[in-house]
């Protein structure tokens, strides 16, 4: 069992690391700049040593592995969770979907300012989902996919 903040509201960004597009783009994650992400990571270690501490789990259990039993205030785990800590993200919404002056293409998945360009997978969305990102991307590929049939019709 893990804790992990799902809907995490630290946010990073990724950036053309220069004029020429063969450079590697700037990627900085961000992980827990957000105070309120790793409040929910410390609550999920208090919750779920509470769940393995009833009885019908406690008596099968192996005992807790990370962040162990030396760790105990919230400090300890709040210290713990910034040095170890890790992500199982499905990073989204580098091409944001909206009107607002940060959204990179429109409701209809085309690129601002750019004819002819959309995008059509997980990161037009601007947040993460609860869930797996696949379904949700197949789905966008797939409402992109008609749209683009839709806007090419010829009569």
């Amino acid at each position: 069992m893990t804790a992990l903040p799902v809907r995490a509201e630290s946010r990073g960004t990724v950036m053309a690391g220069s004029a020429d597009p063969a450079d590697d783009p700037v990627i900085r994650p961000a992980y827990l700049t957000d105070e309120n992400d790793v409040n929910v990571l410390v609550a999920g270690v208090e919750m779920c040593r509470r769940i393995f501490d009833a009885p019908a789990l406690k008596e099968i259990s192996l005992g807790e592995y990370d962040p162990g039993p030396n760790v105990q205030t919230r400090d300890e785990i709040r210290q713990f969770t910034r040095e170890t800590g890790g992500t199982i993200h499905h990073p989204v919404g580098t091409c944001k979907m909206g009107e607002d002056p940060a959204a990179v293409v429109d409701p209809r998945l085309r690129v601002h300012g750019i004819a002819g360009l959309r995008v059509t997978d997980a990161s037009i969305m601007p947040t993460l989902t609860t869930g797996n990102t696949n379904a949700p991307a197949i789905m966008i590929g797939e409402k992109g996919a008609s749209m683009i049939l839709e806007d090419n019709k010829t009569v």
